[in-house]
């Protein structure tokens, strides 16, 4: 039988045309499944830099503008000795390194006592300080652009890059906010301005840090200056309406509206050898500032081209030796494919270590075993990923649980008030719907035998809520120790709170004042739900308790006072709407009459605030918690002798 005319010889041959085509097309397969995945993966790891390099910015930034802040708040407050405010000049510097140099200018007969007013400018040359008045810098301020538009301007703002003699020929940024006195003194108007100098190149420093083959990075200015691009024609001399408008980089309009907006945005495009790019475009906090990142498809892929091809070339060096030598060797085809069948079946116990034969083989044999070889390497480096994000998770939650341990300690235990014959209890209970929560809760003794108590629940919830759970509880605080009633805490606290409140977060807050000997309690509301009053004999009733509007939102002046007098034997209950807005597995609200049953009966404060919370836990059963959960109370009773 001549050899065409066998059946091996045909099958052989068949077979082998039929595993071309196929290792053809998973080959193609397997090179577009890969193509797509190192995209999306360059894309992605574009946008972690990015947004790396973006939190870097901000916080350089944000210290700036806190120790600005900080700053403007000195020099209102310590008068116009110069000693002071050079001394405030100098701690700014001391502070924080990235400020390069400090000015703070008041107005002469602008505070009282004044006269002369205060011009002075600090900045670093070296390791020296070099100091002098704003006056022999050889100009009157109060007719640059930047006092005007200080002056006119209700916010703080950034100054474009510039570089004079002054600066020493570096290009600077600076931070300009208006010095003002506050509304008791002088109407709130402008008395001065305080200005930090940044340097760019400190800036360009940390955009510059994600550089790299394939990885293009840009810094933009609050008024669009590309201030770090790799085109050195553009850097420091376009803006990015400009660089949009030119022809090869036509296709940067989105860049252009992202960074007007100053919002985020991702877009792909082109550059002038038709090569894919995608750009991450993410502002820099509320600075103006804006930083861009662009990442090129084909550097990350040339790679896999060149991988592609050799593994191409050897399939086909492969196929033709098979094709040669298929009808000697065809017996021993099988052997091969079972040990390494018996490989695959280790994979699939967990042994990736077990070795594979025949990867240094040119033929299909050989290129299943360096498929196999290829897919162990993936599987072990997407093992090892996994364990990494297990252990970021973990790090994560080990922060949450001591974020939440720092909040607890914020709040103060339950404790006992005795004056005279007369002995009150406070305790409360706050259990958070997540790791961190927003409800709070304070009450002390800020004068003998008075007692301060409040009770407040943030907007939203988590890591956010709590940050301004901590600023609220900090403020009303402050405002109690300055004021004696707690309509005047709530409104004096309202205007701190929406000071430079831009989340548009808030707090509703129960405020009181209680007299421990004679009972007397005063109460006030900022959107609050009313507290329960727990009558000797037992009986619950909710007081009809007007309020005013939430902290945060808007200042205002108007929290209803309500009077009234605890009762030897009585109690005051406040609480969180985690309490009736509790849901059972039926999604059926807790609600108001169960809060007045289960309170019903009287008791110490920690009594009243456990049964409560029991009675809450009981109703919700297996659901999950949807809010967080605060009680307080307050129990009054006569010491027997």
């Amino acid at each position: 039988m001549y050899w065409r005319d066998s059946l091996r010889t045909r099958m052989v041959l068949w077979s082998s045309l039929l595993n071309a085509g196929l290792l053809l097309v998973m080959a193609l397969a397997f090179y577009a499944g890969a193509r797509a995945l190192i995209v999306q993966n360059a894309r992605a790891e574009a946008e972690n830099l990015a947004q790396q390099t973006v939190r870097s910015l901000q916080a350089t930034l944000d210290s700036v503008q806190v120790s600005g802040r900080t700053l403007a708040a000195g020099a209102t407050s310590v008068g116009v000795q110069p000693s002071n405010l050079r001394s405030l000049l100098l701690a700014s510097l001391a502070g924080d390194p990235d400020i390069a140099g400090a000015m703070v200018i008041l107005e002469p007969g602008q505070l009282p006592g004044d006269v002369d007013g205060f011009t002075w400018y600090v900045r670093r040359d070296g390791a020296h300080l070099v100091e002098q008045s704003v006056a022999d810098l050889g100009y009157d301020y109060r007719i640059m652009p930047w006092y005007l538009r200080t002056a006119a301007s209700p916010d703080p703002w950034w100054s474009e890059p510039y570089a004079n003699a002054a600066t020493g020929g570096e290009y600077f940024a600076t931070f300009n906010l208006p010095l003002r006195v506050s509304a008791a003194r002088r109407g709130g108007r402008q008395v001065g301005m305080v200005s930090l100098d940044v340097p760019v190149g400190r800036l360009a420093e940390l955009a510059k840090g994600v550089s790299g083959q394939g990885l293009q990075p840009m810094l933009f200015s609050p008024e669009g200056l590309a201030v770090v691009h790799p085109d050195p024609d553009v850097q420091m001399r376009l803006d990015v309406a400009a660089l949009a408008a030119r022809g090869p980089d036509a296709d940067l309009a989105p860049l252009a509206a992202a960074v007007a907006t100053r919002s985020p945005a991702s877009f792909e495009h082109h550059d002038v050898r038709g090569d894919a790019l995608g750009t991450v475009v993410l502002p820099v906090g509320d600075s103006g500032w804006t930083f861009a990142l662009t990442a090129s498809d084909r550097w990350f892929l040339h790679r896999l081209d060149r991988v592609a091809v050799g593994v191409a070339l050897a399939s086909l060096v492969a196929l033709l030796v098979a094709l040669t030598l298929a009808r000697r060797y065809s017996g021993a085809i099988a052997a091969p494919i079972e040990e390494l069948t018996d490989s695959a079946h280790h994979f699939t116990e967990g042994e990736f270590d077990h070795p594979i034969p025949y990867v240094q083989r040119g033929d299909e044999v050989g290129v299943m075993a360096r498929a196999f070889d290829a897919a162990r390497s993936s599987i072990k480096a997407r093992m090892r990923e996994i364990g990494q994000m297990a252990s970021a998770r973990q790090k994560l939650e080990s922060e949450l649980s001591i974020a939440r341990d720092i909040q607890q300690s914020m709040l103060p235990a339950g404790r006992a008030f005795d004056t005279g014959h007369m002995h009150v209890e406070a305790h409360a209970i706050l259990e958070p719907a997540s790791e961190v929560g927003g409800d709070f809760y304070q009450f002390s003794e800020l004068e003998p035998g008075v007692l301060w108590f409040a009770i407040g629940d943030v907007s939203d919830k988590g890591i956010p809520a709590a940050l301004f759970m901590a600023r609220t509880l900090t403020v009303l605080e402050q405002q109690a120790r300055r004021h004696d009633s707690p309509e005047r805490i709530l409104a004096a606290a309202s205007v701190r709170l929406a000071e430079n409140n831009e989340t548009c977060m808030f707090a509703t807050v129960l405020c009181g004042r209680l007299e421990v000997e004679s009972g007397r309690f005063a109460l006030a509301s900022a959107g609050h739900d009313p507290p329960l009053l727990l009558h000797p004999d037992g009986r619950a009733e909710l007081l009809a308790l007007a309020g005013g509007g939430p902290l945060g939102i808007e200042p205002s002046h108007d929290f209803p006072r309500h009077e009234g007098v605890l009762a030897a034997g009585a109690a005051l209950v406040g609480y969180t709407d985690g309490v009736t807005e509790a849901f059972d597995l039926d999604e059926q609200a807790y609600g108001t009459a169960r809060l007045l049953r289960a309170l019903a009966g009287g008791g110490s404060a920690s009594e009243a605030c456990q049964r409560l919370l029991a009675d809450v836990r009981g109703f919700a059963g297996d659901a999950p918690q949807s809010d967080d959960i605060t009680i307080l109370a307050i129990s009054r009773r006569r010491e027997v002798s």
